[in-house]
Formats: structure tokens, C-alpha cells, sequence
């Protein structure tokens, strides 16, 4: 038995499941929870999101099929906007890792980011720190301390992002900063910029104000979208409705 939580689950013929698992072991994994749908099934109730799970599984291949499963705790208390950010980080486990891609600290990091999640109202901080965690897990992290040619950052110089790259002294000297309610310049090829100083004072993660975490939000989306590609994330679109309704 390994502790595992299940990111997304499909109905599989007439009785049964086909559950994504995510697991220190087996990193991200399918099996057939054969007979879950069935009322009396012991696993209909507990293979559902955010519920921490104890699970064996047995076969061959991609797929296998569940063998045993029962729930370590009881199911993390994620209510709306807070349940919506978990369905996003599950959907980023989905479309990032490789599946059988076993990264320990990931397990934990992701654990950890559901417990936050549960605990707070303030999700935008929870959600940027897991995304950081998880790029840096898939060794695509950038330096936060010094730009692409490793010189520190400078707090009046203008810097734009580039994935992969990290942060690139821009052209122009210097940039209107810090009391601007809105700060983010278009760049010439349709880019932001920000100065070293609100690089620096992001990288610290320390009570960020509502102009900075909007940065970094905007640093982390263009971090990710050269893995996500063009599909729109789901959870987005459930996100976006879930707040025309409210």
C-alpha cells in the first residue's frame, strides 16, 4: 500500500472507474477501480479528489487495476474559489509530468499545497508557489536572483521574461515603477516589464501586495505556457463560470 490521491476520474464500463492516481512511488498512474460505481462499492465514495488514500494496485503496462484502496484521512474541506484551485493543480499534475514519473518531493509538495488550499482564503500565493515547485521539479526553473547572464539584478533597470531563459535586461534604462496602480508596460513584441526591484521583492514571497502577486501571475503563465501548449486548461473555463454564477 502507498499513499496516493486521485487527480481526475472517468466512468469505465457499466460498474466501474478508470481513476488518475498520483503517487510518491508511481508519480502520476492509472488503474480500473473495478466495480466502483456499484452502491454498495467501499471505493465509490472515497475515489474522489483532495481525499487522501492509502492504494495498492497490481498488473502490467500503463494500466492497471486497483487492487486495494481505503482513505488515511478524511477528505480535505475545499470550497469555492479554494475548489477550483485544487481542480487547477491537479489539471497542471495532468498535463506536466510524464505518467510513471515518480518525484517524492513532488508528492509532498502537492500534499502540502491541497492542506494550504483548505486552510486559506487567500489561494493566489498557495497556487504561484506550487506552480514554481512544480516547474522546478521538471527542471524547468529560472534564477530569481540574477538575469540570463547571471548579473544581479539592478532595482531601477527594466527587465522583460522569456521562458526557459528567465529575466533579460530590456533596452530601455529605466522604468516608471512602484506607486503606478498599473506598473506592466507593453513590451515591443508583446511583452511585460518590471524593474530588478519587484523582481527582487517577489523572489523574497514575503506578504506580496496585490500588484505584485498580479506580476507574478503573469511570470508564472508565461513560465508554464510553453508546456501546457494551446489547449485551454479546463479548470480554468469550470473557474471562470463558477464566478459568473456567484
Amino acid at each position: 500500500m502507498e499513499p496516493a490521491f486521485v487527480l481526475h476520474r472517468w466512468p469505465y464500463q457499466d460498474s466501474s472507474l478508470l481513476v488518475e492516481l498520483l503517487s510518491a512511488q508511481q508519480g502520476r498512474f492509472r488503474v480500473i477501480a473495478k466495480g466502483a460505481k456499484r452502491p454498495k462499492s467501499k471505493w465509490r465514495s472515497i475515489l474522489q479528489p483532495f481525499t487522501p488514500l492509502v492504494v495498492q494496485a497490481k498488473g502490467r503496462g500503463d494500466l492497471l487495476t486497483l487492487s486495494a484502496a481505503e482513505a488515511s484521512e478524511p477528505a480535505m474541506n475545499l470550497q469555492g474559489h479554494a475548489l477550483y484551485s485544487g481542480f487547477y493543480v491537479n489539471e497542471l499534475v495532468q498535463r506536466l509530468t510524464t505518467p510513471h514519473q515518480a518525484i517524492d518531493e513532488l508528492f509532498h509538495d502537492y500534499h502540502e499545497t491541497l492542506n494550504m488550499l483548505a486552510k486559506t482564503s487567500h489561494v493566489e500565493p498557495v497556487l504561484r508557489r506550487f506552480e514554481w515547485q512544480l516547474l522546478c521539479h521538471l527542471g524547468h526553473g529560472f534564477d530569481w536572483h540574477a538575469d540570463d547572464q547571471q548579473q544581479p539584478f539592478l532595482p531601477e533597470q527594466t527587465y522583460h521574461f522569456k521562458p526557459e531563459r528567465g529575466f533579460i535586461l530590456a533596452a530601455q534604462s529605466s522604468f516608471q515603477n512602484s506607486t503606478a496602480e498599473t506598473p506592466l508596460t507593453p513590451y515591443a513584441t508583446g511583452e511585460f516589464l518590471m524593474t530588478g526591484a519587484d523582481i527582487t521583492r517577489i523572489a523574497a514571497f514575503e506578504q506580496l501586495d496585490q500588484r505584485l502577486l498580479n506580476l507574478l501571475k503573469r511570470i508564472m503563465r508565461s513560465a508554464l505556457q510553453p508546456y501546457l501548449g494551446d489547449k485551454p486548461l479546463r479548470s480554468r473555463q469550470l473557474f471562470t463560470q463558477f464566478k459568473d454564477k456567484s
